[in-house]
């Protein structure tokens, strides 16, 4: 190795472990090289970093500095950084925001997912759009409208915060929210699991399950169907509750 690359990669492996944008990496080759570095060079160099795995590309413009003698898993890195980049890619796009669908029930059930997932939904105010967030792991940022009118401004009242590891202070749906999502936004290819998950919420949380919250989303004009659906849900199981779902239906929606 030349005197320049052993300088560089001795200056990555003091950060090993760590996440290293591609301009901070750019201004590292610049420091161990020279300052006019061709971007063509640059390239080469990250190219040849990666390839010997001192780098872990985790998506564009970013990587995973790491140590060739010593290598981690894929799977290792997105426990220990997954929360993270997800706060920290949603700071960037938008102000107002919270974790939506099946992740925010999952976490009201076990107190954090389960499994990291594919695609994290997050409504927010700013953006409709699918990121890349590390891997192939993504996130699907979705705007809530009603009558060409941005819901987010009431829908954030019907958050609660969850603390999870590296990621504090992050808004997730509530129950009552979380569940009319699930329902709302309706994933065929999971739906048994979703019903199990929704049943167990319900089981948990019975004695603290607010019709009022259902009460108050529902007369946003958004979630008919989600409650039709929870009504056909609860039938057998929760008889009471079920009375009260089809009650909120005729007041403010309709029987399908």
């Amino acid at each position: 190795m030349s005197k320049p690359i052993d300088e560089l990669i001795q200056n990555l492996q003091k950060s090993k472990k760590k996440i290293i944008s591609s301009d901070e990496l750019k201004n590292l080759i610049i420091s161990s090289f020279w300052e006019n570095t061709p971007i063509s060079k640059i390239y080469k160099i990250t190219f040849q970093l990666k390839n010997r795995g001192f780098l872990i590309w985790l998506r564009k413009d970013v990587f995973f500095i790491s140590n060739p003698e010593k290598p981690i898993k894929a799977e290792e890195i997105e426990e220990n950084r997954y929360r993270k980049l997800l706060k920290d890619q949603c700071n960037k796009g938008c102000k107002q925001r919270y974790i939506w669908w099946l992740t925010a029930l999952e976490i009201h059930l076990h107190g954090n997912w389960v499994t990291i997932p594919e695609t994290i939904m997050i409504v927010n105010k700013e953006k409709q759009a699918i990121e890349t967030l590390l891997f192939e792991k993504q996130i699907a940022f979705k705007k809530f409208e009603s009558k060409w009118k941005n819901l987010i401004s009431q829908l954030i009242k019907h958050t609660n915060e969850a603390n999870m590891p590296n990621c504090k202070n992050f808004l997730i749906a509530n129950l009552e929210l979380s569940i009319l999502e699930c329902l709302y936004n309706f994933d065929t290819a999971n739906k048994w699991y979703i019903e199990e998950c929704i049943k167990k919420a319900i089981k948990k949380n019975g004695k603290t399950l607010s019709l009022s919250n259902i009460e108050s989303i529902i007369k946003l004009w958004k979630h008919n169907t989600s409650l039709n659906r929870l009504y056909n849900l609860t039938k057998l199981t929760y008889p009471n509750l079920s009375e009260d779902i089809k009650k909120l239906i005729k007041k403010y929606g309709f029987i399908l």
